[in-house]
């Protein structure tokens, strides 16, 4: 207790301690956009050094993999409030953080910092590392000395630790329902499945829900959107109608920095949006273009009741496995992984930044495929 003290959320250091000055290389959080996310995590280090008594050691490791998995989301994911993480969430994470877009350029940052700053080069006789500097070649082979090292599992396991920490911490002050994180396997949870729609479960669903009314008809729309494009869930309560081309079944997605992307939607879901934007013509007296999906009273529908609507539609359905609107997006995936779409187009049509995201997919394939395999193949046990 006595090598740290946080105030106001933020973790400061001992001055007696000797990695004073090392405190911006743990993370820092004036990177990550989100602020609210990030005011968690200060919650967190407070509750479990102050009032669970926490070594500085551990509140320090924390701090670091936290921010990092902050930055995670910010950057890669678009994902800006708890309930929005899933488990393929958290398992496109860990493929990250060995992914060669990320040691690249951790190996490019401490190239540049060091280049910077080389009388803080952390290692063995420094000073005559240094003075051994003659031309490019010497800093070339001082810098392959400090490059990056892929991520160890016992690294990893460290940050599912702490996640599963973090998200215990958010379900018992209720900031969410359920700790997805506790689910995570170490070290072998990249080969679990994840929760996927069938056709079964998706005519179930189509089956149980009345279009006799217009909210009816905005769920109908809403899975077989889902279903066929892959939109995230804030994507889809983000669309308006200007974004939709009917006629030609596409959807110019906005993304993260403005970035756009085109993905595509089926017959289905062309018929039930026609459908859906007439009623919403008849029966709202606020209509306008700028919002695509409404709630009862013709406002734009949260996250929060997506999520609920679309869990009341499984239920009723009596489908036993936990269906939420990312689940429709690996579906899509899966989708077409299994129809033999190469992953830099499933990328695209995704949506991700890194292909590490993707790739993710292509794993739970394999594992797929080699189910069928090892059940059909008569000698494949033998």
């Amino acid at each position: 207790m006595n090598d740290c003290v946080i105030i106001n959320g933020e973790v400061l250091m001992n001055n007696s301690d000797k990695d004073v000055g090392k405190e911006k290389a743990i993370g820092n959080k004036d990177n990550i956009r989100n602020e609210n996310l990030v005011m968690y995590v200060d919650k967190f280090l407070y509750y479990e050094e102050v009032i669970l008594g926490k070594s500085f050691n551990t509140i320090r490791s924390y701090r670091r993999d936290l921010l990092q998995f902050m930055e995670y989301l910010d950057e890669y994911e678009e994902i800006h409030n708890f309930e929005e993480i899933e488990m393929m969430t958290f398992r496109s994470f860990i493929a990250y953080l060995n992914s060669p877009q990320k040691l690249a350029k951790e190996e490019a940052k401490e190239k540049k910092d060091s280049q910077k700053n080389t009388a803080n080069i952390e290692i063995d006789d420094t000073e005559s590392e240094i003075e051994k500097i003659k031309s490019i070649e010497d800093m070339e082979e001082l810098n392959t000395k400090m490059s990056v090292k892929p991520v160890s599992k016992r690294t990893i396991n460290r940050k599912i630790s702490a996640l599963r920490t973090f998200f215990k911490y958010l379900q018992e002050i209720n900031v969410i329902e359920t700790n997805k994180a506790s689910y995570i396997s170490m070290p072998k949870f990249e080969k679990e499945l994840p929760n996927v729609l069938n056709r079964d479960d998706l005519n179930k669903l189509r089956h149980v829900i009345n279009t006799e009314k217009i909210t009816g008809i905005r769920d109908r729309l809403i899975i077989e959107l889902l279903y066929s494009s892959g939109l995230r869930s804030i994507e889809l309560i983000n669309l308006s109608e200007f974004m939709i081309d009917i006629e030609e079944r596409e959807i110019r997605v906005i993304g993260k920095g403005e970035k756009e992307r085109v993905t595509f939607f089926s017959e289905n879901a062309k018929k039930w949006l026609i459908k859906y934007i007439d009623e919403k013509k008849k029966q709202y007296e606020n209509y306008t273009r700028e919002v695509l999906i409404v709630n009862s009273k013709g406002k734009k529908l949260t996250t929060r009741s997506l999520r609920r609507l679309i869990s009341g539609h499984v239920h009723e359905a009596g489908i036993e496995k936990e269906i939420t609107p990312h689940v429709f997006r690996h579906s899509f995936a899966m989708e077409l992984l299994n129809n033999g779409v190469e992953i830099q187009y499933l990328q695209e049509l995704m949506g991700h930044s890194s292909i590490a995201a993707t790739q993710v997919y292509t794993h739970v394939n394999k594992t797929f495929l080699k189910d069928i395999y090892m059940n059909a193949h008569s000698l494949a046990k033998e």
